[in-house]
This record gives structure tokens, C-alpha cells and sequence, in this order.
């Protein structure tokens, strides 16, 4: 079993730091890319930022993603589809999977486009490209309504776990003089 994760729900260690890392890694590059690519800043900018994105996420799905759908939600299907811890997983890897597929297409044709040609040559590629990055931030905001409705989105506690406040005794007027202090001359 993975550790306890660092931002205080029930989420495991894991699953804490995959959603930092869509959060502050791949879904801000996934727009670099997006502004290099409109910015026609193709080599080496927008190739080297599409590679990594589609690298990490890869070992993203196959060590995390692939083990925690194929324990957690796989069983549940077709049967608990009606709930939301398990349709959203299930669109969650629908679409992260086309997406993940475009990407690795456009990878490849990146760094092998004088080599590839014939029928695996996508004559407007702009198109797969937006297909992706737009496939790519669904996926990533389904990732995060799976985060918030496996582990809930706050630390605070609910129902029978809370504790009610604390109340300090009242203090009376008369009890409340100031003490006299050597700075005050006394």
C-alpha cells in the first residue's frame, strides 16, 4: 500500500503527487507547447515540450493509472457505470487513452517526418494537434473531478468526526484592570 499522501485527504502519497504534477507540470506545458506551436517555434521548442509531455504521461498511465483503474474501477464495470467514482474513470480513460494515442502519432511524426509518408501521413496535422490538446485537458479535468470525488477535496472533517470549539471563560470588567508593567513607570 502507497503512504499516506501530503494534501490532507484520504489520497495516498501517489495520487497526491500525479495530480501536482497535471496540475503544475503537464497541463501548464501542454499550453507552452500550445503557444510555441502558434507561435511557429517548431524546432526545438515545441517537438522537445510535446516529447516530454507525452513521455512522462505515459509512465503516468502504465504505473499509476492503468494499476489504479484496473483494481479500483475495472470490476465495477459495466454494473456501477451509474455512479460517479466509476463513469468518471471510464470517460477519464476514454479519453486520456485517444489523446495519449494522438500524441504519441504526432511524436513520431515529429521526429520522423522524412521518413514517414503514405498512409500514416496526416496532411493537416494542426487539426490532430488542437484534437489533442483539447482531448488532453478534458482527460486532465475529469483527473481532477476523479481526485476530489475519491478523496474529497478538503482535509476539514465531516459528520461524526467533528469536534466542536472550543469556548475560553468569560472575563469580568472588573477582573480586566492592566496589570501595572516597569515600562509603564509603575
Amino acid at each position: 500500500m502507497d503512504a499516506q499522501g501530503f494534501l490532507g485527504t484520504n489520497a495516498s502519497f501517489t495520487s497526491d503527487l500525479t495530480l501536482m504534477a497535471y496540475i503544475f507540470l503537464l497541463v501548464p506545458g501542454m499550453l507552452i507547447g500550445f503557444f510555441f506551436a502558434r507561435r511557429k517555434w517548431f524546432e526545438p521548442h515545441h517537438k522537445l515540450t510535446m516529447t516530454s509531455i507525452a513521455l512522462l504521461n505515459w509512465v503516468l498511465i502504465i504505473f499509476v493509472m492503468i494499476v489504479s483503474f484496473t483494481r479500483s474501477v475495472a470490476p465495477e464495470i459495466p454494473q456501477g457505470l451509474s455512479q460517479p467514482a466509476y463513469l468518471l474513470p471510464a470517460l477519464h480513460a476514454l479519453t486520456g487513452i485517444t489523446a495519449q494515442i494522438l500524441a504519441t502519432y504526432i511524436v513520431i511524426r515529429m521526429w520522423g517526418e522524412k521518413i514517414i509518408r503514405g498512409w500514416a501521413w496526416a496532411a493537416n496535422i494542426k487539426i490532430w494537434m488542437r484534437t489533442t490538446l483539447a482531448l488532453w485537458l478534458i482527460t486532465a479535468a475529469l483527473g481532477i473531478a476523479i481526485y476530489f470525488t475519491w478523496y474529497g477535496g478538503s482535509a476539514a472533517p465531516t459528520g461524526d468526526n467533528v469536534t466542536p470549539p472550543v469556548a475560553t471563560e468569560e472575563v469580568d470588567a472588573q477582573d480586566a484592570a492592566p496589570a501595572e508593567t516597569p515600562e509603564a513607570g509603575g
